[in-house]
């Protein structure tokens, strides 16, 4: 006989007995609904993640196409390069797991007991692999043969670390025509935010100066994509069979303008611990035949491992001599007399000098102007304009700039290839002149309360004020001599692909007049032959025994009390112009005695006479 107490209880128990079986049934009916979706109404997509995990997309980069000089002798080429990485989607989930594999990498060392890796680069990885997942993450570069030999030895004890192999740049001639190929680095955050980089990812190496720069794109090539099987430590097993892998596209190779004797020949001629820049330039259609710029820098440290890369970087940066400005197309330095030509090419061309003018005032070492007194570097006497320009008489051009005005100077000069508007050369970096009138004058020196004033015309009339490029001066003077117009500088040749097929070939493109009367151009040509063949010419250090060189020196001035900037700018042969050259030596005084005996020895070599030079 039960109690009423006993009831309760019983019925107490059934009903949480109920209770857990209903539990137990919801549990197992959404277990059995969760199995459902999983395996038909997400199937595809499961298959597809469980593929990802089995099988991984490994991009091809493309082999980066090479350069050479016009002759054909490689200048910039590609070297293999062995890099350690971390392969996030193959890293081991669990923390304890990852700091076992952090730990055994610090434990490896070489043959000598130094530790291959250090504990910063490594932790750096590690964290970076928490976010980025779909590209290795390089943590040692350049390692050797040997040291891979190492991390293979222990890979199935390091579960997500890969080595690769990548193309680095080498510059076989080290230092020579480094401002014209450039050098490739890793792209920043700053140039991937830019529209000209849209394609491009974070870890990517891009051209970052000259025409590595200039010709990235054409270099690059295609990427291709190959897929491999990997098993659960992320160790590639092999190609996925039956899908073929999409090879990469090499990039383009250069063929550049420059001619590696001339730019050996001219390197030579420079000291590395000077300052300067030198253009070498055929007026005919615009290629560049040799450009320097001083000092220089070997571009080769910018593929070196990331420590001597920061190091070597550092270096060139912080140095107070700025290694990395190319002098030749970005420097900007008053012409001084070379100007000179400008100057009587106007005044020839308006009708206002000719070969039979003499100016009342002789040269008798100054020339008074109002209450100012104009001093000329010598004592010249009474002089027409051949003379003038072959002494490079200043008294003389105080006279013919007051008679021709800046305006009849200034449009001269700009059919030449001078002023503001750069000239458009086909690598990064180059700035235009400044030809100086009465409204830029002003304009440019509004916060210093300067305004023009006509005295001025007698320093801009011997070049002292103005502003030009090496590149600019180079390009003046060989229009000038030929009087058919000025191209347009360039350094790519032709681009071709890997078997040698012409892709691309550089036109040439007249983009200034570069055209004066045949009376001008005869009395300018008398006067630089004159500047170099002349016993009393200022140029005459430039002269070359069978070969008819034409010139035009300066002295720049840009700081009271200190050497002036030496220039020298020559054209050769002067009755068929095939080569011009232009020279600035900074603070190194007297242009026909400095830079003269340069640009010398660049034409000796383009007409095939170093072995006389040596004599």
């Amino acid at each position: 006989m039960y109690k009423l107490g006993d009831n309760d209880y019983v019925q107490n128990r059934n009903w949480n007995v109920l209770v857990f079986m209903c539990v137990v049934l919801i549990l197992f009916g959404i277990l059995l609904v969760r199995l459902f979706s999983l395996q038909y109404t997400h199937y595809d997509e499961n298959l597809q993640r469980s593929e990802n995990n089995r099988i991984r997309k490994v991009v091809l980069v493309a082999e980066r196409g090479y350069i050479y000089d016009r002759n054909g002798v490689v200048l910039v080429r590609n070297r293999p390069s062995y890099q350690v990485a971390l392969q996030a989607m193959s890293l081991p989930r669990s923390k304890a797991e990852r700091d076992s594999v952090f730990y055994r990498l610090l434990r490896i060392k070489d043959k000598e007991g130094v530790r291959l890796f250090d504990s910063l680069s490594l932790d750096t990885a590690f964290q970076r692999s928490r976010w980025i997942r779909n590209r290795p993450i390089t943590f040692f570069e350049d390692a050797s043969p040997e040291q891979v030999a190492l991390i293979e030895e222990h890979s199935s004890e390091l579960p997500g670390v890969v080595t690769m192999i990548e193309s680095r740049r080498e510059y076989p001639y080290g230092t020579l025509a480094s401002h014209v190929l450039g050098y490739t680095g890793e792209i920043s955050e700053d140039q991937l935010k830019l529209p000209e980089f849209e394609g491009y990812s974070q870890g990517d190496r891009i051209g970052q100066k000259g025409l590595e720069q200039g010709y990235d794109l054409e270099f690059r090539g295609k990427n291709g994509i190959k897929l491999v099987e990997v098993n659960a430590s992320g160790r590639e097993l092999g190609p996925v069979k039956g899908v073929d892998a999409q090879p990469p596209v090499p990039g383009l190779h250069l063929i550049s303008t420059i001619d590696l004797k001339l730019q050996k020949a001219a390197e030579d001629a420079i000291p590395d611990s000077a300052r300067g820049a030198l253009v070498a330039i055929d007026p005919r259609n615009g290629e560049i035949l040799a450009m320097v710029s001083s000092p220089r820098l070997d571009p080769n440290i910018f593929s070196l491992k990331k420590r001597e890369r920061n190091k070597g970087w550092a270096q060139v940066a912080l140095d107070s001599l700025r290694p990395l400005t190319n002098r030749a197309i970005s420097g900007t330095y008053t012409p001084a007399s070379v100007f000179k030509l400008v100057t009587a090419g106007a005044g020839i061309e308006n009708g206002i000098l000719s070969e039979s003018k003499y100016y009342p005032k002789a040269c008798t070492g100054g020339y008074q102007y109002g209450a100012r007194y104009q001093k000329c570097w010598g004592t010249h006497g009474n002089l027409n304009v051949v003379h003038a320009i072959r002494l490079s008489c200043d008294v003389f051009f105080y006279q013919a700039g007051l008679e021709i005005d800046m305006a009849r100077i200034n449009e001269f000069g700009r059919r030449f290839g001078l002023g503001e508007q750069p000239l458009g050369i086909d690598i990064p970096g180059e700035k235009g002149g400044w030809l100086v009138d009465s409204a830029s004058f002003n304009a440019k020196n509004k916060r210093l309360g300067w305004r023009w004033a006509r005295g001025l015309i007698l320093n801009l009339a011997i070049g002292q004020g103005e502003l030009v490029t090496p590149l600019q001066q180079a390009v003046l003077v060989g229009s000038l001599a030929t009087n058919k117009g000025v191209y347009r500088p360039h350094l790519m040749k032709e681009l071709r692909d890997d078997n040698g097929t012409v892709v691309r070939r550089y036109e040439p493109e007249i983009i200034r007049p570069g055209n004066m009367k045949p009376e001008t151009h005869r009395i300018l040509m008398a006067a630089m032959d004159s500047v170099v063949n002349h016993p009393g010419g200022t140029g005459k250090r430039g002269a070359i025994p069978g070969i008819r060189v034409g010139a035009k020196t300066g002295s720049g001035e840009w700081k009271k009390g200190a050497k002036t900037h030496a220039w020298y700018a020559a054209v050769a042969p002067l009755d068929d112009p095939q080569i011009a050259v232009a020279v600035i030596m900074e603070a190194a005084g007297g242009g026909g005695a400095v830079s003269g005996p340069i640009a010398r020895k660049v034409m000796m070599a383009y007409f095939g006479k170093e072995d006389e030079e040596k004599k």
